[in-house]
C-alpha cells in the first residue's frame, strides 16, 4: 500500500467515479483503476462494487475510508503548519537591543514588522552591547541589535548602519546659526557626555585633546542628551540616529567637522539558527535606518 493507492481510493469515495477521480489527480483512469485494484489486493477484502454504472462502496470501504480522512485532515493540518511556519516563523520573536535602537529604531521597525505579521508576540529587552551579545551566545534572544563588535565566540555581527557624529545644540543658543561645528566651538560650553569609559564617549573626546568644554553633565542615553539639550542644558554630540528620531523643534542638529563613527550590528549565533522572525525583522529594522536619511544632516 502507497500514498498514490490511498489517495485514489480516497478521490473515488469522494466523486464515486474512477473517470471523475483522475480529472481530480491529473491521471487517466486506467491509472486510478490500477491504483485501486493494488490497494484492494494490500488490505485483502475488495472496496467498491460496480452496480450498473455506478461504484457502491463497500461496508469495509466505508470504514477504511474514516481512518483515510483522519490521515488526510492530519495532513491539510501539516500543510497548514508549514505554510504558516513559512509566512510566519515560530511562534515568538525575542530581541535584544542597545538603548538606542530600542528607543529610536526598534518602535518603527516593529510597525513595519506588524504589516505583515500581525499575530506573533515580540519580547523586546536592553542592554549594552556586552549584555546583547550575551544573550544571543545564550540564545536567550533570537536576534540582537548593538553598536558595538564583543569578542564572544560564535557570534556574527553585521553591519546594518554607519552613521557620523552631530553636534546639537539648543534651537536659540549661538552656535545654532552655525553650518557645521569645530571643536574649538565647544570651548567653554556646558558639555553633555555620556559615561566616562563608554566606547562612545572615547569616540567623542578623542577629538578634544586639549579640552577646554565644561563637562557638566554625563547620563548613559542619547535620548536623555538630547532632551537636556533641548532644554538649554548644555550642548553635545551624539549618534544622528537619536536626534532624527525625536525631531525636537527646539533642537538644532549641525555637522560636525571630525569624523566619529556610530555603527549599529545585527547579531546571530553560530549555535542558534536565524529563524524566518529574526530575518523578517532586521529587515524592518534597516528600512527603518535607510528612512532617516543619514547621509544628510537634518534642517
Amino acid at each position: 500500500m502507497n500514498f498514490k493507492q490511498v489517495e485514489a481510493f480516497r478521490a473515488v469515495m469522494m466523486t464515486r467515479s474512477m473517470t471523475t477521480a483522475a480529472g481530480l489527480l491529473h491521471t487517466s483512469q486506467p491509472n486510478v483503476s490500477r491504483w485501486i485494484a493494488l490497494l484492494e489486493n494490500a488490505l485483502g477484502f475488495v472496496l467498491f462494487k460496480r452496480v450498473g454504472t455506478r461504484l457502491i462502496p463497500t461496508a469495509e470501504a466505508d470504514a477504511f475510508y474514516a481512518d483515510v480522512e483522519r490521515a488526510f485532515i492530519g495532513l491539510e493540518s501539516l500543510n497548514d503548519s508549514a505554510s504558516s511556519i513559512r509566512r510566519r516563523g515560530t511562534g515568538l520573536l525575542r530581541v535584544g537591543a542597545v538603548g538606542s535602537i530600542m528607543q529610536c529604531v526598534l518602535p518603527d521597525a516593529i510597525r513595519l514588522f506588524r504589516e505583515t505579521v500581525s499575530d506573533i508576540p515580540v519580547v523586546v529587552s536592553t542592554g549594552g552591547s556586552d549584555v546583547v551579545a550575551k544573550w544571543m551566545a545564550t540564545g536567550f534572544c533570537d536576534i540582537g541589535f548593538c553598536s558595538i563588535q564583543t569578542d564572544v565566540p560564535g557570534l556574527h555581527f553585521a553591519r546594518i548602519n554607519m552613521a557620523h557624529g552631530v553636534g546639537i545644540v539648543p534651537g536659540t543658543h549661538r552656535l545654532a546659526r552655525k553650518k557645521s561645528l569645530k571643536p574649538a566651538d565647544f570651548n567653554d560650553e556646558n558639555f553633555i557626555s555620556l559615561p566616562a569609559g563608554s566606547f562612545n564617549r572615547a569616540a567623542v573626546d578623542r577629538h578634544f585633546p586639549n579640552d577646554s568644554r565644561i563637562l557638566s553633565i554625563e547620563t548613559p542615553y542619547a535620548t536623555t542628551i538630547c532632551s537636556m539639550v533641548s532644554r538649554g542644558l548644555g550642548v553635545s554630540i551624539i549618534n544622528p540616529v537619536v536626534s532624527r528620531t525625536l525631531n525636537m523643534p527646539e533642537l538644532r542638529e549641525i555637522p560636525f567637522s571630525e569624523r566619529i563613527e556610530f555603527p549599529s550590528y545585527a547579531v546571530t549565533s553560530d549555535h542558534f539558527p536565524v529563524g524566518a522572525l529574526a530575518s523578517k525583522m532586521t529587515e524592518c529594522v534597516q528600512a527603518v535606518f535607510a528612512s532617516l536619511n543619514l547621509a544628510s544632516p537634518a534642517r
